[in-house]
């Protein structure tokens, strides 16, 4: 992951998993497993924040783009230190 961008699904900003990983130190795969476990306990289908990134070498691979409420269910599931880090990048990305 080179660059962090911001996008937004309708009007809301999201974080993509590949952000929350970068974040946290979790490693991406991890960081899928959880929001996976996560969206199935709240009867969400995956296709509803699912979406892709292309490596270095263009090849696609799996991601989510989580808006702020499932981004704080998702990290509350995590260490203090974690979540600190996840929430301060919320606030910024609000203003």
């Amino acid at each position: 992951m080179n660059e962090i961008v911001n996008i937004t699904q309708g009007h809301a900003l999201t974080m993509s998993s590949l952000e929350i990983a970068g974040l946290t130190g979790k490693r991406h795969l991890h960081v899928l497993r959880d929001i996976r476990r996560m969206l199935d306990e709240l009867g969400e289908g995956e296709t509803k924040f699912g979406s892709t990134y292309l490596d270095a070498q263009g090849k696609a691979h799996p991601s989510f783009n989580l808006p702020k409420r499932e981004t704080m269910i998702l990290v509350t599931g995590y260490s203090v230190a974690l979540r600190s880090r996840i929430i301060d990048r919320r606030q910024e990305l609000e203003t």
